[in-house]
Formats: structure tokens, sequence, C-alpha cells
């Protein structure tokens, strides 16, 4: 249901979590306060913390003046206009979730887009693909690694020693490869470029001293982030206390504040974890793991099994969803063009990367 785009994927995980009660209290194999055992609560918290303090740093206007900036340093240069904005993009991606950077960053660029009388399917697709592969990066720059951090044990600093060189590599091979797929677009010149220069980044700062402060903040807690390994501090108390302290910060009404936190995601990964947990007690999840290791023995190459399923599967899902949000909807063929082969490309190097890890240790 989720993959079809039919149905919203929390909706999907809330009817499923149901069918899955309804048969755990049937076959009395699972009860709802077993079900919330196994939700990890330090994975909601770090979310929630992180998108609080997130939905106070975007009300300064900080991610307006970002992509305004790259705009005007662009000066109408439509290659340059796609690289500044997909390099933030990604770049924020690794500290916010791609979703929230993806619903900062495509208003803007569709503004920018119209007013230069452009069609903005080439930035908006750059940077809901490049928002995902900067996510990878970083332990919180995406919900699925904070899952694979508190299930594995892999800290802040994990990440981005095996992460952060993969992702370089792979987001200087997308843009490689956007330039060979939009080459014409980048040619083009845009209208109202004396317009568009006339933009002044300063203008889109709501609070210029608030914002500063929220920056402090941010930086202290990617500094307690990459501490985690030596003084054992929960990277979910290190989220809330950003949290707390961006609403200390701002003096926003909480009311208010919490319209920044995305709920339904909150919700999403509740479910799922329930859901986990009742393939776990029917047995179902050991019964996977024995038919991959009879397919390969080797965990390498059920690893790289895994990898290309997950990506395979999941490719473009977020994507595809968010762009309809803003009148643009991405195509099947937009997405083949353009999405598939920078989806190989990652998938790819990530396997690579795997047998080096493997080779090297």
């Amino acid at each position: 249901m989720i993959f079809s785009g039919k149905i919203d994927r929390t909706t999907a995980a809330l009817f499923g979590v149901f069918l899955m009660l309804s048969a755990g209290y049937a076959l009395h194999f699972m009860t709802f306060e077993e079900a919330l055992e196994y939700v990890d609560w330090e994975v909601i918290l770090l979310l929630f913390g992180m998108m609080t303090y997130v939905g106070q740093l975007a009300r300064t206007g900080f991610f307006k003046y970002l992509g305004v900036k790259a705009i005007k340093l662009s000066k109408g240069n439509l290659w340059l206009i796609f690289l500044y904005l997909t390099l933030i993009t990604t770049f924020v991606s690794m500290v916010i979730d791609n979703v929230t950077t993806i619903l900062l960053m495509i208003p803007l660029t569709v503004e920018v887009a119209e007013l230069m009388e452009i069609n903005p399917m080439p930035l908006i697709l750059g940077e809901a693909i490049l928002s995902n592969v900067g996510g990878v990066a970083t332990m919180i720059g995406d919900p699925p690694n904070i899952l694979i951090a508190y299930a594995s044990g892999y800290s802040f600093n994990a990440f981005i020693v095996h992460l952060f060189p993969t992702i370089m590599i792979a987001l200087g091979g997308a843009l490689f490869i956007s330039r060979i797929i939009y080459g014409r677009w980048f040619k083009l010149t845009p209208k109202n470029i004396k317009e568009l220069m006339k933009l002044e980044p300063e203008n889109y700062i709501k609070d210029e001293r608030i914002m500063k402060y929220l920056l402090i903040v941010l930086i202290f807690m990617i500094i307690f982030f990459g501490l985690q390994d030596y003084i054992g501090v929960s990277p979910a108390l290190v989220a809330l206390v950003g949290g707390t302290l961006a609403l200390v910060i701002t003096m926003e009404d909480p009311k208010k504040a919490f319209e920044a936190v995305e709920w339904p995601t909150l919700i999403f990964f509740i479910g799922l974890f329930m859901l986990v947990g009742g393939l776990d007690q029917t047995g179902l999840l050991k019964d996977l793991a024995e038919g991959l290791s009879s397919i390969s023995p080797n965990p390498l190459i059920a690893a790289a099994i895994i990898l290309w399923v997950a990506g395979i599967t999941s490719a473009g899902v977020v994507s595809l969803s968010i762009s309809r949000r803003f009148g643009y909807p991405i195509s099947d063929k937009e997405w083949f063009k353009f999405g598939i082969p920078v989806s190989l490309l990652t998938m790819s190097i990530s396997t690579g990367f795997l047998f080096i890890l493997q080779y090297m240790s």
C-alpha cells in the first residue's frame, strides 16, 4: 500500500497495526501492551526533539536566506542555481530529515522558477533525490538512520566515518548524471534575471538575533552528538534539550511550535515498531533471516541483497509524494530518466564500499 502511493504510509501503518492486533488477540500471540513494549521511545523522542528545533529555526527564515543567497550567487546561470540549491539541500538534510528539508526548499524553488519562467522539474527532482543522498550521511539525517543507530549501537561518529565519504562520491556522481541528462535545460536563458538579482537574502530573515542563538544551539547539539562515544549521553536527550532550548529562546507558544512536528511521521514509526514486534512474536522475522541465510551463507552477500532490495522498493516513494503537494507531480518518465540512474549509482557505490570494508577488516 505504501509503495503504490495511493494510501498514506501512516494510514497504512495504523491499518497494519489494527490487523496485526486483531490477529494477535484472536490467535493469542500478542496484546496491545506487548506491542507497546516493542516501540523504541528513544527513537521517537529523538525525532520529536529534532522536529521541534527545526521548526523554530525555519521560522527565523534561515533556510530561505540560504536559498536566496545561493540564487543570487548564480547570477541567473541555471547550472549554478541547480548546483547551489542541490548542495544546500544535501548538506541541510545531513542534520534535518529529508522530508522537512524538501518541505523547506521546494516552495522557494518553485517561486524562483516561476519568476524566471522556467520548468522547475529538474530542480525539484534534484533536490528530492539529493536530500535522500545527504540524509544517509549522518545518524540524525533521516529517521531510518536513527532506527539503525539504536538497533546496531552505531554512534554519530560511526555514521560520519563510514558513510560521509561514500555519500560525497555518490553526490559527485549524481551531479555528473544531472549534467548529462539536463544539459539542454542548463543552457536555457531564464527571464526576469534583473528582478531575481533584486532579491535581498537578508530580507528573508525574520529575526536575526534569534537565528544566531538557534544556530549556536545547533552547533552544541552536533558537538554532543559527536561526543556520544565518550560521555555516553543519549542522542534523544541531546535532541530534547535542543528542542527545549529553541522553545525557550523563541518564547513560542507550544501549541504553535508543535505544529512543526511531523506527527504523522512519529505515528508511522510507532506503528512500524509494533508491526515489527508482531512479526517477531510470530517467528516470521526468524524465518526470514534463515531464508536469507539459505540464499547466501556469506554475510556480505546477504547484506548486499538486503541493500538492493531495500533500495529498489523504496526508491522515490518520498520524492514522488512530496512533489505532488506543490503542483508539480513527478511523472514516471521524469523519475526513470533521473531518479533511477542516481539510485542505481548510489546503491552500486554502497555495495562497493561494503566489499571494501570487508576486505579491510
